[in-house]
């Protein structure tokens, strides 16, 4: 079972060797790389591009798409049968790939494989995550762009969605994955490392954007977000409960502005404007019940 390891760079070119060289040490043997050139403003150096060379890695170019793009680029050129993404300033453990496809060899019905993650960069602790639950992830992604899934899968959904335009790409491709009933494993062990650092494309998202984004999100998976119409309108009960609470800690106010972003990200949402019709043919089956059970 072949696996490829999509890189996509855009002038991260001075990180890549350490993602490569991850790849490389990998315990599991059959494994290509693929670094996908997001049309980079930054040249490569030619010491990396002869390190890339003996490495065996297959590079592509492409005009700056982003990062949704990027991907689906390198894994429509991708000849494995299960694919990690891995961006090109993050890392993984030498086992990593060898457990998860442990775990789809053993389990038919497994969509999505990841693991512990922790932080590596300008800061160096565990990336608390909390454990994958649904139908919690239609509002948070508990899961990293880095977990692996099978190239099959992502052909049914269609690839990574295009229309993610300033991110969250990742959390829109594994609702994709969620939608087709696979189910979803997290290995307890930390096998990803992430580098942050304080130019973090997701530290720069503003609160329209991220508006913008949840609206997308609700669009792509309409259907899965109006099945779920109950537990939305509960959380939202919930959240606008927690927003009456007053308290002076610094991180209870940080919890709060963000519970404020998501419910604004809610209200804002085309996907939202189902709320009041939903009410109404719920009150309306209770009255038609009700009407049935006094004819009885």
């Amino acid at each position: 079972m072949k696996v490829s390891i999509v890189i996509p760079c855009f002038n991260h070119w001075r990180y890549l060797s350490d993602a490569v060289e991850s790849a490389c040490n990998q315990t599991y043997p059959d494994i290509e790389i693929i670094v996908v050139d997001d049309g980079s403003q930054e040249t490569p150096s030619d010491e990396l591009l002869e390190f890339l060379k003996t490495k065996n890695v297959l590079l592509l170019r492409t005009d700056r798409q982003g990062p949704s793009a990027a991907r689906n680029h390198g894994i429509q050129n991708a000849q494995g049968h299960l694919i990690l993404p891995l961006d090109a300033d993050d890392k993984i453990a030498p086992t990593y790939i060898e457990k998860a496809t442990t775990i789809f060899q053993d389990q038919d019905n497994t969509g999505i494989v990841y693991c512990d993650a922790q932080y590596f960069g300008s800061r160096s602790d565990n990336w608390e995550l909390p454990p994958y639950n649904f139908p919690d992830i239609l509002f948070d992604n508990y899961i990293f762009s880095a977990a692996l899934f099978k190239k099959e899968d992502w052909q049914r959904v269609g690839g990574y969605n295009a229309n993610m335009a300033y991110g969250w790409e990742d959390h829109d491709f594994w609702l994709s994955i969620i939608e087709l009933k696979k189910t979803v494993v997290r290995i307890p062990e930390t096998l990803f490392y992430y580098r942050q650092e304080n130019d973090s494309r997701t530290q720069r998202f503003t609160a329209q954007q991220k508006m913008e984004m949840f609206e997308q999100m609700a669009k792509n998976h309409r259907d899965l977000y109006v099945e779920n119409l109950d537990f939305i309108l509960h959380r939202f009960a919930e959240f606008r409960q927690l927003l009456d609470a007053d308290t002076p800690e610094m991180e209870m106010k940080r919890e709060l502005q963000n519970l404020r972003d998501r419910i604004r990200q809610m209200e804002s949402s085309g996907f939202w404007k189902l709320r009041n019709n939903w009410q109404k043919v719920k009150q309306a089956l209770k009255v038609s019940a009700k009407h049935a059970a006094s004819e009885n």
